[in-house]
């Protein structure tokens, strides 16, 4: 038998009767009940709060949602507090996009993901904090099954026994601008974010976050990148590899920024990459790696360092500075005064290249820890030197004329520097002038290793004309020096890095009185408690099947409001014919198939199912204590009354095989959406009728990876399963009902007999009436749109242009159509069976 996870505070299958309808969009909400009556509105489209609210309505648990439709949140100020225990602050079931602004979410708890606020959809963050929030799953604060954007925020204090201490999203990745992500903790991995999808962090500062997994800060799984520009990482804390920074199998990019002071009981003090890492006019310091190797930087793919410095990191391996398996390429950096048994300053398994820079000589004295510093710079195994370096020995093999061998650098630390650890050489150095006028320019890998995440970030020819402090190398005509910063020592720039202490400033109000509403008493059990007479029964079963029939009725209504969209899937998954799609990191062009919508040549290959996004059509909270008695059944004749309750069992009886004849037909279609127009890589599309208008667009294929970690799980018929046909699908009707018919007689013992059968048949009828219930608690659905234009390749060689399908969840629109779905137990997600205390599933 198939069964379903279930959620018994959300059921649309019941009467709702503990919300009023919601007030009009433009009315402030001031207390809880119009808040939860606000939220639970799949139609509402902007709640404003006038006030505090502390949600102290235990029993009504989350404030749910949930709903296809944008919604505007605005605090003005205002804080949610949650005050019971492990409930959210605010719940979205369905994907609809939520913008919140102006508001603080603080003290939510979860035994799920996303303790003060979570979703299916997309979330937008603008000048919130979320604070002191926790969860056992993924996102001690905010939790999103796609994206995460978060725009002046403080995102302090929140813990999760999973991924992602404060932010935790899946492919869709996490955006954080002009923010505040400290002090968050997780047992898991990403002190402040988790990701399996790419990570941006943009003017922010990063502190003081901790776990007890990989990555102290910044996490992604999968093929997540890192890009982190004008920011601050410090302080962090992992007990796996990365203090500040952990990539699983992506790349990072770091760029004009600091990571200072973290640490991991791993390899990379600061950074572990899985895969390619490029600094950029940044500084990472004071960073240790203990008992491991690569105090500053641990890559296990190609390193590349431009206009910056590694200094004073420690590691008890080989790398104080940097460490990577594959290439390292420094070009007008500065690495020294780093602290390790093995290689002081700079390791690498591949080639090491060097230009313009400063290597050397590490430090030996006044050090603490277990390691044994050496005195050799670099413990590398082939080398090329493109000129210009002061190297402190030997040790890296850079041997061009152009080299200066075995001289003091002479630096000095240039303290209040925005930047951080900013080493200058002093005057008498032979650093100084080292670089002929002319020849200030290094030279770029081809292709850039992790150089397509600063794509729109970074001006290359700018940067390479320029010191680490913004100063032009070559301006005087006199040369240029060796290193990160070029003398004399100016005043420097105004970064324009945010004051901590006013992004994302919250006015915290003192919480007003709330007025409560008055609970509502469950249902009792029979009029006479203790006393079974005929009538007793009859009020129980007419109760029960009101009930019963109200929920299978639901089924009727997702008939009604479903119609099927037909989608086939062209390409080859092994990648030898199909749309053109650029990942933009340097492994050139693929080939990859992609879902299209149906042409009408025969039967589709499956039948997407699209719910209408009328108000009956949606599913809304219920109340949790049930309907109550109605107090017109002692009235009734009993014989007559249980004639009536037969032929409703029957009928009731048949919507529940229909029911299952129509989801026995149904199959799980895992997908996940490839690609991101922000930063124009994925799949190729023409614009316009010119080579030069092709963008690079997202879209949707079945997952096949090696993840096997789909975003979502839309449901479809397959081929020519079609329900309600005789043959074309099996069917799990579970356990079976078998009526017994009904014996009108006079005599009071054969009625009793009679109402106590049709008792044992209803009985019958409550788990298969409660599997409609739950498919409808645990459904939600997920916005797709089509796009013209794809690059397609057949099998033959001939090109065309196709349409293909993506996600259709941002912004402040209906998606163009919302196709059914239903969650599974991986990946972390809102789990539909979470609230429901112990009920057993297939999943």
């Amino acid at each position: 038998m198939r069964r379903w996870v279930v959620v018994l505070l959300v059921s649309v299958g019941l009467p709702a009767l503990a919300l009023p309808r919601a007030a009009a969009d433009t009315d402030e909400v001031t207390t809880e009940l119009e808040l939860r009556g606000a939220w639970a509105d799949p139609l509402r489209t902007r709640i404003d709060l006038g006030a505090d609210i502390a949600l102290r309505d235990c029993h009504l648990g989350d404030p749910i949602r949930e709903s296809p439709y944008p919604l505007v949140l605005d605090g003005h100020g205002h804080t949610m507090r949650q005050t019971c225990f492990e409930k959210r602050v605010l719940r979205q079931d369905g994907t609809g996009w939520l913008d919140l602004r102006d508001v603080t979410l603080t003290r939510g708890g979860s035994d799920g993901p996303g303790a003060a606020l979570t979703s299916r959809g997309e979330i937008l963050l603008q000048d919130c904090t979320i604070k002191e929030n926790l969860a056992e799953e993924p996102g001690g604060g905010v939790f999103s099954m796609r994206r995460v954007t978060a725009y002046r925020c403080h995102i302090n204090g929140n813990l999760a026994n999973d991924d992602g201490g404060g932010i935790y999203a899946r492919r869709g990745g996490v955006q954080v601008y002009d923010s505040v992500l400290s002090t968050n903790l997780v047992d898991g991995s990403g002190g402040a974010i988790g990701s399996t999808g790419d990570i941006l962090v943009v003017d922010s500062w990063v502190d003081g976050n901790t776990t007890d997994g990989d990555g102290g800060a910044l996490y992604t799984d999968e093929d997540g990148d890192v890009t982190v520009v004008r920011s601050l990482v410090d302080g962090s804390d992992a007990d796996g590899p990365g203090g500040a920074i952990f990539t699983l199998d992506g790349d990072v990019a770091i760029y004009d920024s600091t990571l200072n002071g973290n640490r991991a009981d791993d390899r990379g003090g600061a950074i572990s990459g899985e895969a390619d890492v490029l600094v950029v006019n940044s500084n990472v310091a004071r960073n240790l790696a203990v008992a491991h190797a690569g105090g500053g930087i641990w890559a296990r793919g190609d390193l590349v360092v431009v206009n910056s410095t590694i200094a004073n990191n420690y590691a008890e391996g080989d790398g104080g500075g940097t460490l990577s398996a594959g290439g390292t390429t420094i070009i007008g950096s500065t690495v020294t005064r780093n602290i390790a048994s093995v290689g002081g300053d700079v390791g690498a398994a591949g080639p090491l290249e060097v230009f313009a820079s400063i290597i050397g000589p590490p430090r030996t004295t006044g050090v603490t820890g277990d390691t044994i510093p050496t005195e050799r710079s670099c413990r590398v195994y082939a080398a090329v030197s493109h000129g210009h370096n002061l190297v402190a020995d030997p040790s890296c093999d850079l041997d061009d004329p152009t080299d200066v061998i075995g001289a003091d650098p002479m630096l000095v630390q240039v303290n209040a520097q925005p930047l951080g650890f900013v080493l200058v050489p002093q005057d008498g150095s032979a650093a100084i002038d080292l670089v002929p006028a002319g020849s200030c320019l290094g030279e770029l890998p081809d292709p850039l290793p992790a150089g397509q995440l600063l794509e729109g970030w970074v001006d290359w020819e700018d940067v390479l004309a320029r010191d680490t402090l913004g100063r032009l190398r070559d301006d005087d005509g006199r040369g240029c020096d060796a290193g990160a910063v070029q003398t004399p020592v100016i005043e420097p720039p105004d970064l324009d890095l945010p004051d901590p202490e006013s992004i994302g400033a919250q006015q915290v109000l003192a919480a007003p009185r709330v007025r409560l509403r008055p609970g509502v008493r469950a249902p009792g059990g029979v009029a006479r408690a203790g006393r079974h007479s005929v009538r007793d029964l009859l009020t129980t079963l007419d109760r029960r099947l009101r009930s019963l029939d109200h929920a299978a009725r639901r089924f009727d209504v997702l008939l009604d409001c479903t119609t099927r969209t037909g989608v086939d899937r062209d390409g080859d998954q092994r990648h030898r014919w199909g749309f053109e799609y650029d990942e933009r990191d340097g492994t050139g062009l693929d080939l990859r198939p992609a879902l299209v919508p149906h042409r009408g040549h025969g039967p589709a290959q499956w039948d997407l199912l699209r719910l209408s996004t009328a108000r009956r059509c949606l599913s809304a909270p219920a109340d949790p204590n049930g309907a109550g008695e109605d107090a017109r059944l002692a009235s009734r004749r009993p014989g007559r009354w249980l004639r009536v309750l037969e032929r409703r069992e029957e009928r009731l009886e048949v919507r529940t095989e229909r029911f299952d004849a129509w989801e026995s037909c149904l199959s799980w279609l895992p997908v996940t959406e490839a690609g991101d127009t922000e930063q124009d890589l994925g799949y190729l599309v023409d614009e316009g009728l010119w080579p030069f208008e092709r963008r690079h667009y997202p879209a949707i294929d079945l997952d096949h990876s090696e993840w096997d970690d789909p975003d979502y799980q839309l449901l479809a018929f397959r081929g020519r399963d079609r329900p309600f046909a005789d043959g074309e699908c099996g069917t799990d009707p579970g356990e079976g009902v078998d009526r017994i018919a009904a014996r009108p007689s006079e005599a009071r013992h054969e009625l009793r007999r009679a109402v106590l059968d049709l008792r044992e048949d209803v009985a019958d009828l409550g788990e298969p009436v409660e599997e409609i219930s739950r498919f409808d608690q645990c459904l939600y659905t997920v916005g797709v749109r089509t796009t013209p234009g794809y690059r397609f390749r057949a099998a033959d060689g001939r090109r065309a242009r196709r349409t293909a399908l993506s996600f259709d969840l941002r912004g402040d629109h209906l998606p163009e159509a919302s196709v059914l779905a239903f969650p599974g137990e991986e990946p972390p997600q809102i789990e539909c069976n979470e609230d429901a205390g112990g009920v057993e599933t297939d999943e």
